[in-house]
């Protein structure tokens, strides 16, 4: 066997090599992850049909809802790009950190999943893999496929438009808050909480692929965030600025006017994303195709919009706490998961659909702020997550160092 010298051998990023403008995007997209995660529990009925309460689940839907998860997963994509260039550039070039790394996330997804049902971590581990193949593809190919995969959605739910298992349950179709808390697991003990959450493991990567959030659309964002990491974009902003701007512009206007004329449409001819629409094949396509790329393009324009604020003083120092929540951006992901299944599940507060859209938000924000405020405690005194800390130890089979 041949011995890896010491400064050849495997060893984890140091945080001060980070790109830190990642982290910023990657903490500022956990707030909409949270927020939406949440409106799950706590907006999910039909009495909950007031003028403010209509606002604030509008305004979720066209400024966060899918654009979040959709942008954190093109950062998974953008960390994936770095792991498969640091992993190469060793003298042994082995992928074998990366495969073991998302082993561990499995992992973890595997014990969140337990509490919450829509996890997101066992998609991007058991995607990760699949990402494997493309690694060595050209960039042009990278992109070319993921915006392919993205009318997977449009396309395929004109196919199957009489299908049940495209349409998921939306607030104004939900049953009264009687129905929906009689004999509901979450409100009974944990176990009752973690049988009911079972199913999600594994999690159902081949179900409903033509679906608004399904893994294939998951799957285009992870190639998007290759090709942006393979551009080398985000290595050197500085000379890539006119780029930036252009996806800033084009990424908000786009996104706006497809967000406004989604709207529109559903105004006038019922049109909706997550439920039944008496609208025609024709409107639904139009409106699912608006949906599908302008939810990315204002993804897209939001991560744009926070790399051109990286660059002024002031920005970095408005950023500085949303890019220690992003250095801890699992830890953040579980935390959160814990915060609001103790506000509403039977083991804490028991709060389950009894809160409302505007109160859900008022909630998600304080969460997030407390997040926020612990992340910069926390790593003002250690130099990863705790959460990171027991990953990254059991990727390289090593205690790493942790406090400063």
């Amino acid at each position: 066997m041949t011995c890896i010298p010491a400064a050849k051998r495997a060893q984890p990023t140091e945080p001060g090599a980070r790109l830190q403008v990642i982290d910023a995007i990657r903490g500022a997209a956990l707030f909409g992850v949270l927020l939406v995660n949440m409106y799950n529990f706590g907006a999910d009925s039909s009495e909950w049909a007031g003028a403010v309460d209509r606002t604030f689940s509008t305004l979720m839907h066209a400024l966060f809802e899918t654009k979040s998860l959709r942008l954190f997963s093109m950062l998974f994509g953008v960390g994936f790009a770095l792991q498969f260039a640091w992993a190469m550039s060793r003298s042994n070039g082995s992928l074998w950190l990366y495969v073991r790394r998302l082993t561990i996330l499995f992992m973890f997804g595997m014990a969140h999943a337990l509490f919450f049902d829509g996890d997101i971590l066992m998609e991007y581990a058991i995607l990760g893999f699949v990402l494997l193949a493309f690694r060595n593809a050209a960039r042009r190919t990278l992109l070319v496929t993921g915006l392919a995969l993205l009318a997977v959605f449009p396309l395929g739910n004109l196919v199957h438009m009489d299908s049940d298992d495209v349409l998921v349950t939306h607030w104004e179709d939900a049953l009264p808050l009687a129905e929906l808390r009689e004999d509901h697991p979450y409100l009974g003990s944990p176990m009752d909480v973690f049988s009911e959450n079972a199913f999600a493991i594994p999690p159902p990567i081949g179900s409903n692929l033509h679906g608004p959030e399904s893994s294939l659309v998951i799957f285009s964002m992870l190639l998007l965030g290759l090709y942006v990491g393979r551009t080398k974009i985000l290595y050197d902003v500085t000379s890539h600025l006119p780029v930036v701007r252009r996806v800033f512009t084009w990424g908000i206007g786009i996104g706006a006017a497809s967000a406004l004329a989604e709207g529109l449409l559903s105004q006038h001819y019922g049109y909706a994303v997550f439920t039944a629409t008496p609208a025609s094949g024709g409107i639904r396509f139009l409106g699912d195709l608006l949906f599908a790329y302008g939810s990315t393009a204002l993804a897209l324009g939001y991560g744009a919009g926070i790399v051109l604020l990286a660059q002024r003083p002031r920005g970095q120092s408005a950023l500085r706490p949303l890019q220690n929540l992003g250095r801890m951006a699992l830890t953040a992901y579980l935390c959160s998961t814990l915060m609001f299944t103790t506000l509403f599940y039977g083991w804490g507060f028991g709060q389950l659909f009894l809160m409302g859209p505007a109160e859900t938000t008022f909630y998600a924000v304080v969460f997030f702020a407390v997040l926020t405020v612990f992340c910069t405690w926390w790593l003002a005194r250690y130099r990863f997550g705790p959460v990171e800390w027991v990953w990254r130890s059991l990727t390289y089979l090593a205690l790493q160092r942790l406090r400063r």
